[in-house]
């Protein structure tokens, strides 16, 4: 299965699909004027890892600012690691934040799914 990497630029995030450490990262910030063309890919990526996952997926989260229809599509990333979850896979989510507002964001995304979450505090670019 092909890893997928996207550089980051000013309104979207940089996306690194690693299959072969089952990490995935996000970053940077995420306000793009067609959210569907950024995350699109991601899903898809997402649903081809999940017929042979590793035994741990990890998501690390570092985007210091996102728009609603990117949020949209983070929590269907966040459904899609739940139903591995389900299927007794180890997941984990670390979620880096920047303020308080995104802490927030992170905690409600924390109890419409049911997988570990880390919360981090750090300096996000």
């Amino acid at each position: 299965m092909e890893d997928l990497f996207y550089e980051a630029t000013h309104s979207t995030p940089g996306i690194a699909l690693n299959s072969s450490t089952g990490t995935i990262e996000l970053y940077g910030r995420s306000i793009p004027e067609n959210a569907m063309n950024v995350y699109k890919p991601v899903l898809n990526w997402l649903d081809k890892y999940s017929v042979q996952p590793k035994e741990t997926t990890t998501l690390n989260f570092k985007i210091e600012f996102f728009n609603t229809s990117s949020s949209k599509f983070i929590l269907q990333i966040l459904k899609k690691l739940e139903e591995l979850h389900r299927q007794n896979f180890e997941v984990k989510v670390n979620w880096f934040y920047n303020d308080e507002d995104i802490l927030d964001l992170a905690e409600d995304y924390k109890e419409l799914v049911k997988i570990p979450f880390a919360f981090h505090e750090a300096v996000l670019k």
